[in-house]
């Protein structure tokens, strides 16, 4: 809205220019205080380029929304004349203004009410609708329409009366001292308001604090900088004399220089804008909002991520299926009971790890552990909706994969993980990708596109194939055989889900059967995390770190694989380096990779180390998730942690960890805290070094 000094004379440009500059100047100062503020927090020591660049991400998104504010903000209140206003409200000489008491009273009321009928109307909607999007939507919209209503309806009369109740206190107040100055004016007033409505809010906040689960401030304290800047280069504009437009000068330069150097980091450093984008949280969704990030990270050759090739191996083609939430003892190869034939097969026929153990217990944090090779504490990104978009400078296993020269080509479920439209980054290096959410008609489409470019490239020269797919039925249990009532059903329908999975990996695996078995891939099958189905107190998954949750199968098949079992522990972070030996390259090393390769224990190239396999597992703090929980196995121990407690099992003899042995090996437990915190610290370590 245009103030009413403006609409008092013709309209001007110097005029216009004049008025808007404070809040141009303000805006600018805002949006680089907050941009170096995301700069310059955290442990990185970055380049002065890099400082710089942030900054000008930063104020790229920051620079119009808080000039858009501010403008709007003025024209607000000299909408409103507030001098003029002040008049009106008061209504002595002693600075009584009971109606602005009133009508304050009835906005708290009225912005009370909204509060409570939206936190209300969720609850009784989610019970009605099941949280179903559209009847939400238009239920929300029904409940804020009748607060609405009922609040305006009310507000003059209730007003009225509190400006009069106001108006015979203060009258009291001031009977027997006719100078004494009133109770409520204006400044009293807004003081009062002010302290209240922070007091409440800290009340309120307290008292949702724990029930609202892990929530992250940090992100906030850029922008308050930034407004708390706006609002200081307004009121001390006028204050500045002729130097303020020193000041606007030198503001609008270093802003200017700011933006340039994000757009030449964005344009020529795309390392450098995949790191702010990871390290700055602020810059970072400036990045997201402004910029593709995946064209950025598309930039970076895949040169880089080449592996070393082995003189002497072959290449052969690997399938790897990862089945969501398969515990491993209700398998074939670990003496299950569900109905899968496929995995019992390939069992017999491969080798199969007893104590292979996820990452985690959620498939946010162990499918990019699993593909990245690093322990999930060392796993940088951003929660997604239900994934982690991983940090671009992360090399996944299909990249790693196709820079050596394989087709890759993956087969998923679902959108939320691995569609475009996610930008999760775990589709990346996947040369053909198809989501399908229902497993079955995703092996059928697998199994189609496997057979006709086998038919293609008949007799032809081929790259190597590596195929990756995700199975999502065994999470789905519930919706696929009901809630169970009682424990017998609770088992019973879990095991069909691994079933149906079961169907996919034949489904799949079957467009290989007409190959020679010198021909034949090499098939992997593990799973992100496992299923608690009661053990412990817990129904489902992603609530603690016992074998149920944690402990995966983990079996391999094909050429050069003699069928054998390995009791070695081992970890699903070990899976990198041990498809990379298996293709036939030198595995990856160095801080980005926390696995080890996998393959001599496979090929029987080296013995077990019954003592010695060590397998980390944690629970990251995130949307759903209180964290805190850590996990690590050597031999047969494993040791569970939340930092003050501690629980020692023997998985071999207690594979139900029904027996809490930490007094009884005193030395056990040292030995395992000290390889625990070794873990934990390991966090502190750049995977990107």
């Amino acid at each position: 809205m245009v103030p009413s000094t403006l609409l008092n004379h013709p309209v001007s440009f110097p005029r216009a220019g004049r008025w808007i500059a404070p809040s141009l100047v303000a805006a600018f100062a805002g949006a680089i205080a907050t941009g170096l503020f995301d700069a310059l927090t955290g442990d990185d020591d970055l380049e002065p380029m890099a400082v710089a660049a942030t900054t000008g991400f930063v104020a790229l998104l920051a620079a119009p929304l808080l000039l858009t504010l501010a403008l709007a903000l003025r024209g607000v209140i000299a909408a409103w004349r507030p001098r003029a206003l002040v008049a009106e409200l008061v209504e002595d000489a002693a600075g009584a203004a009971p109606r602005l008491a009133g009508w304050l009273v009835v906005v708290a009321l009225a912005l009370a009410a909204f509060a409570w009928s939206g936190f209300q109307a969720t609850w009784v909607l989610n019970r009605w609708t099941s949280f179903k999007p559209v009847p939400v939507a238009f239920g929300m919209a029904v409940f804020g329409l009748g607060t609405g209503v009922v609040a305006l309806a009310l507000s003059r009369p209730l007003a009225h009366a509190l400006a009069w109740l106001a108006r015979r206190l203060d009258a009291r107040w001031r009977r027997d001292r006719p100078n004494r100055r009133s109770l409520v004016t204006i400044r009293k007033i807004v003081v009062g308001t002010t302290v209240l409505v922070g007091a409440l809010t800290a009340v309120a906040w307290a008292f949702a604090r724990g029930r609202l689960g892990p929530i992250d401030l940090g992100l906030a304290y850029g922008p308050a900088i930034g407004l708390g800047v706006l609002v200081g280069a307004h009121v001390g504009w006028h204050k500045l004399g002729r130097t303020r437009w020193i000041a606007g000068a030198l503001a609008t330069t270093a802003l200017g220089v700011a933006i340039a150097s994000a757009f030449t980091v964005e344009q020529r450093h795309p390392s450098v804008a995949l790191g702010i984008w990871g390290d700055k949280p602020l810059a970072g969704l400036a990045i997201d909002t402004l910029f593709d990030l995946d064209t950025i990270r598309a930039n970076v050759s895949l040169a880089q991520f080449r592996p070393g090739v082995r003189s002497d191996a072959e290449h052969p083609d690997i399938v790897l299926v990862t089945i969501d939430t398969v515990r491993a003892d209700h398998t074939p190869p670990y003496q299950g009971k569900a109905e899968m034939p496929g995995l019992r097969a390939l069992g017999e026929r491969g080798v199969v790890f007893e104590y292979a153990f996820a990452p985690g217990n959620v498939t946010r944090r162990s499918i990019p552990s699993m593909m990245i090779g690093l322990a999930p504490n060392r796993v940088k990104g951003r929660v997604v909706g239900w994934a982690l978009r991983v940090d671009p400078r992360h090399v996944l296993l299909a990249e790693r994969m196709r820079a050596g020269g394989y087709d890759t080509a993956g087969f998923m479920c679902c959108e939320g993980f691995y569609g475009p439209e996610a930008h999760t980054g775990l589709q990346r290096g996947l040369e053909h990708l198809e989501i399908e959410k229902n497993g079955l008609l995703l092996a059928r489409r697998a199994h189609v596109w496997l057979a006709e470019r086998d038919r293609q490239l008949a007799g032809k020269p081929r790259k190597p194939l590596f195929v990756w797919m995700h199975v999502l039925e065994p999470h789905v249990w519930t919706t696929i055989s009901g809630e169970p009532h009682t424990d017998e059903e609770r088992q019973k329908f879990y095991d069909r889900a691994l079933q149906q999975a079961d169907g996919v990996l034949v489904e799949t695996l079957s467009a290989f059967t007409q190959r020679r078995p010198e021909e034949a891939p090499i098939v992997i099958v593990t799973a992100d995390h496992g299923e608690a189905l009661g053990e412990h107190g817990q129904p489902y998954h992603s609530t603690d770190l016992y074998n149920s949750q944690i402990r995966v199968p983990f079996v391999l098949a094909g050429p050069g694989i003699k069928p054998g079992r390995v009791t070695e522990s081992i970890s699903l972070t070990d899976l990198v380096p041990t498809v990379m030996d298996l293709a036939g390259f030198v595995p990856p090393t160095g801080p980005s990779i926390d696995g080890r390769s996998l393959a001599p224990l496979i090929t029987g190239a080296r013995h077990e180390d019954l003592a010695g396999g060590v397998a980390f597992s944690a629970m990251i703090a995130d949307r759903s998730n209180p964290g805190g929980l850590a996990s690590v196995v050597r031999g047969k121990y494993k040791l569970i942690s939340n930092g003050s407690f501690y629980e020692l099992y023997d998985v071999r003899a207690d594979p139900d960890e029904a027996f809490n042995i930490h007094q009884r090996f005193p030395v056990v437990l040292t030995e395992l805290k000290k390889l625990l915190n070794d873990k934990l610290r390991a966090a502190k370590a750049s995977p990107f070094d």
